[in-house]
């Protein structure tokens, strides 16, 4: 089944951490955009003809144009797990003959490997317009991010979300949330598979089979995505999110 996303404060929280509310007159890649969320934001001022969306999801793409003509659509099959499986392993981003004032990327690297990642920012950065920004979130593991309505971290967090969802699903998920806590406590990024498979520190996971990816979540801390972009700003959440923020400005 095609992931269809319903989400729709992507630009409200972009342009609150680009502190640009105006974004009229830009040319805006929305990378991973699925379908179109950006402009569906009751929020978004961006002019739908300079608008471009790129995903691995192939239906999500066919849905956007239906909704936003004059956007401009194109789907990325590069591999992706659960979202894209059958897709190319390492693919290079579609050639496009425009270069951007804004390229964003709203939970996209938080469902990559970090080789994915590493890789992909890069060539995002060669898109950019003089003087243009990158923005894509992250979570980081061991932030808080409603201490007044939930106790735990954003891994604690996750953890207990996947078992809620297999739950109403009618399967039973047992995982051992502490001690799944207490193993990453000191660890600077992880991936997280089908939330109960933790790989602390390495992109080197077991092979599933197309039928058996549920979820691949990947997790950075504050201090290490720092390291990783130096040149980057490292922005904290912002509409009531879980997600940190790296922006890189050309």
């Amino acid at each position: 089944m095609a992931f269809l996303s319903t989400k729709t404060g992507q630009f409200t929280y972009f342009s609150t951490q680009l502190g640009q509310g105006d974004w009229r007159g830009k040319d805006v890649l929305d990378f991973g955009g699925n379908i179109g969320n950006m402009l569906h934001d009751p929020n978004s001022t961006i002019d739908e003809e300079r608008y471009w969306c790129i995903d691995v999801v192939r239906e999500s793409i066919e849905k956007g144009r239906e909704a936003f003509a004059k956007a401009h659509w194109v789907f990325y099959d590069r591999y992706c797990f659960f979202f894209n499986p059958q897709g190319i392993s390492q693919l290079k981003l579609p050639e496009l003959e425009q270069s951007f004032d804004y390229i964003v990327a709203y939970s996209v690297f938080t469902n990559t490997s970090r080789t994915d990642m590493l890789d992909l920012v890069r060539q995002l950065t060669q898109r950019l317009n003089d003087g243009g920004a990158l923005a894509f979130t992250f979570i980081d593991p061991h932030h808080v991010s409603w201490p007044g309505r939930y106790h735990g971290n954003n891994l604690r967090w996750r953890l207990e979300r996947e078992i809620f969802l297999e739950q109403e699903k009618g399967n039973a998920l047992e995982i051992d949330v502490d001690g799944m806590c207490l193993r990453a406590r000191e660890a600077p990024w992880f991936v997280l598979v089908n939330g109960e498979d933790l790989y602390l520190e390495t992109d080197e996971t077991k092979t599933y089979e197309p039928d058996r990816q549920r979820t691949f979540h990947t997790f950075y801390s504050v201090e290490y995505m720092t390291e990783l972009f130096p040149e980057a700003k490292i922005l904290p959440p912002v509409n009531d999110e879980m997600q940190h923020c790296c922006v890189i400005r050309k």
